[in-house]
């Protein structure tokens, strides 16, 4: 099958990976009410496009912190790209930089921070972090995410502690003694990665915490896993640089809010005091599209990244990621805007379950 959507990638890496590897990538927490909510949110906004206006021509760059990207898309932070790829986040990062966007880099990726950064630059590449129990571990991967040259971090905060995947459980998934990790080598046993990944997490993680980040680094931070505008608020108020509005994929709390639900709300706290980010099953370049008009700045896209990788690794992954490139063009010329700021002032020509936004 040639891929002409990006669900087709979908359909391809589930008859190359192994079920449990497939699983692995493809699960939500629980009953998977929150991963279903994702597409199902998107599914229910509609467009109600301009028509008489010329699209002949579209620019879908835009800046952020600094980087310029081809069009608003980054690619989310997910561990362990080497189950679908023998190169692992090399193949990842080489193919975002040819498309032109961002790599948020796993801290729990196969290949090291350094690795990463010396196959394609560091110029689109941000880091993820998480806020370890062992504080020194973090402190040492914000040392070394600024040595190599990364242009932001990206903090989880979501994720106190991991989320019940039933799928995992009943296959009896674990990650392969062959795996590398990249960033943590010479603290833990191949073995037990996904056990130093759960032991690692700390609960009782505060804004405390968030500061603490803050005093280490001068690199921009962004929030992940803001779902509350209470904590938008929170984030705005301690000057942080961006928010990513996400559920993880649907993977920690099953029946947390679709990102997608969320934005809005967030959209009218945060009041262009900061950077705003969504996630959450974009596979559609209409989903790009409403994003965008519902306030975010850019969106993340996460498991289709994988998905393409496993079809056909770094050629993949940057054929999946132009065709996402011109549904995002066909759907701005469809609806008659010609730039980013044009699909921003577009909110009042959205519905969502009938009603306006």
């Amino acid at each position: 099958m040639n891929p002409v959507k990006v669900a087709d990638y979908r359909e391809l890496a589930q008859s190359l990976l192994a079920a449990e590897v497939f699983d692995y990538i493809d699960c939500g927490a629980c009953d998977e009410i929150s991963k279903r909510n994702n597409r199902k949110s998107l599914d229910e906004i509609s467009i109600r496009p301009y028509c008489l206006r010329d699209v002949s021509s579209i620019n879908t760059s835009i800046e952020l912190l600094n980087s310029k990207l081809k069009f608003p898309l980054l690619i989310a932070p997910m561990a362990f790209h080497q189950l679908v790829d023998k190169e692992g986040e090399k193949s990842t990062s080489m193919a975002a930089k040819a498309c032109g966007i961002n790599l948020i880099v796993s801290c729990m990726s196969n290949r090291s921070l350094e690795d990463i950064a010396s196959c394609a630059g560091s110029s689109h590449l941000w880091a993820q972090l998480y806020i370890f129990k062992d504080r020194s571990l973090t402190q040492l991967l914000i040392e070394r995410i600024e040595q190599a040259g990364y242009k932001a971090i990206v903090l989880t905060v979501g994720v106190p502690v991991g989320g019940k995947r039933e799928r995992d459980i009943r296959n009896q998934f674990s990650l392969s003694s062959k795996l590398s990790t990249g960033n943590f080598e010479s603290q833990l046993d191949k073995q037990a990665i996904h056990h130093f990944i759960l032991n690692h997490l700390d609960p009782s993680l505060t804004w405390k915490d968030v500061e603490w980040v803050q005093s280490l680094t001068k690199l921009p931070i962004i929030l992940k896993g803001i779902l509350n505008p209470l904590d938008a608020e929170e984030a705005c108020r301690r000057n942080i640089a961006g928010i990513v509005v996400s559920n993880h994929g649907g993977r920690q709390l099953d029946t947390a809010a679709a990102a997608m639900t969320a934005l809005p709300d967030i959209v009218r706290t945060v009041a262009g005091r900061s950077l705003i980010f969504v996630d959450g099953s974009m596979e559609r370049g209409t989903d790009l599209f409403k994003a965008i008009a519902l306030g975010a700045d850019a969106v993340l896209i996460g498991r289709p990244v994988l998905w393409a990788l496993a079809v056909a690794g770094k050629k993949g992954l940057e054929a999946m990621l132009g065709l996402l490139e011109n549904e995002f063009i066909l759907a701005m010329q469809l609806t008659g805007c010609r730039t980013i700021q044009e699909i921003k002032n577009y909110t009042p020509f959205m519905t969502y379950s009938g009603s306006s936004v």
